[in-house]
Order: C-alpha cells, then structure tokens, then sequence
C-alpha cells in the first residue's frame, strides 16, 4: 500500500503542471447541532461555545485537462457549554477544543476566462484536543461539597467535501472565493476517539472561505 501510494504521489508531482501556495480564511455557515447534553438526566441545557471562523495555509498542484490538487490546513476553535442536574447536585460542563482540518481536493477548472469558475470534491479528516472543566455543585444535605475537576481529551473524525467558486486574477496573485458544503460522519453512538464524543458536531455544514494564492511557476 505505501508503494502504490507513493509511486502515485510521484506520478501526480511528474505531471504537475504548475505549483501554486497561499492562505485562506473564511466562516462556518451552520452553527452547533442543539442535541446538547446526555440522556437520561433529570434535565440539561448548553450551549455552544464554539468560533466560527476557519486559517491556515494551501498549496496547490495543478494537473492536466484542467484538474489540479489541493490540500489545505484549517484552524478553528470549538467548544461548549454544559448544565445538566440530577436531585442533590449538578454539573457546569465547558469543553473548549483547537481544532485542526486537512481537506485534500481535487479540483476542475472550468475553461472560463476571467473568473475561472472551478468545482472541488474531496475528504476532510480533522483532528481535536482540549480540555473539559466541570464544576460539580452539591445541595445540602445531600452533598454540601463544590468541586473542581479538569480533563485533558483529543479526538479525530472526518467528513466528505463538495465545493465549488471563481478565481479572479489581480496582479500577481489570485483571489479564490469559495463555498463549500461538508458532510461529516458522525457515529450513532459515539466512542471516545470520536470528537462527537465531546463537541456537538453537525452533520451537516456549510463554509464560506476566500484565498490568496501566488502561482509559483
């Protein structure tokens, strides 16, 4: 398998045709999934703590008939804000995450002058980790005692990526705006590797993102 893979990195880089690097930045379009909290409490409410806003890096490596290969490296912040509460005491929940994505894309350019529309498929693994600070509140006389406790965590998931926008000359670099629609897989029952385990992750999400990218050669 890394022999395939390799021998496919080099074919794709033997027939790049040009290299392109440059920096993005953009917004989550949808917001946290509401599901907040653990079944089977007396009761619970959160919410979200999460930014939307979406850095980092890409690189592209165009190919012919108009394809080219991209991969990016986006950095965001994800969090929430628990409360739930059985009879005698409580819990205050805050999770806070830095979350790191790295879509891989393959792209088409269509043939279009100017603003050289494209469209982009591709998957997206992300990796997690932070911390969880829980405040536990006991009410006399059942438990008068308040504590504190903090939890390091990491987890991954992943998600399919379907994008699609214009890139428009200015100089010598290009202005890359772009929507992108994600569909992340997000287990029934999540385990303790999934970051569903600890955020509440949409299954569906859209971004909105505008590079700048300087062709190389």
């Amino acid at each position: 398998m890394r022999k395939a893979l390799t021998l496919l990195c080099i074919a794709i880089l033997g027939s790049a045709q040009h290299l392109t690097i440059g920096a993005e930045g953009g917004l989550r379009l949808t917001g946290d999934s509401p599901d907040y909290g653990p079944p089977g409490y007396a009761g619970y409410s959160g919410s979200s703590d999460s930014k939307p806003y979406l850095v980092g890096p890409k690189i592209e490596v165009g190919l012919p008939l108009h394809f080219a290969l991209e991969a990016d490296v986006l950095y965001s912040r994800l969090g929430n804000t628990l409360n739930f509460w059985l009879i005698g005491e409580s819990w205050v929940s805050r999770t806070i995450a830095n979350s790191w994505a790295f879509p891989v894309l393959v792209k088409y350019r269509l043939p279009v002058a100017r603003t050289h529309p494209f469209l982009s498929l591709g998957f997206e693994p992300r990796y997690a980790s932070g911390k969880i600070n829980t405040i536990n509140y006991g009410f006399p006389p059942f438990d008068p005692d308040v504590t504190f406790s903090s939890v390091g965590w990491h987890a991954h998931d992943q998600a399919w990526v379907l994008g699609g926008g214009i890139g428009i000359g200015l100089w010598k670099i290009r202005i890359t705006p772009e929507l992108r629609y994600l569909r992340c897989e997000v287990p029934s029952s999540p385990s303790p590797n999934d970051a569903s385990y600890y955020l509440t992750v949409p299954r569906n999400e859209g971004q909105f993102l505008l590079g700048i990218e300087w062709p190389m050669r």
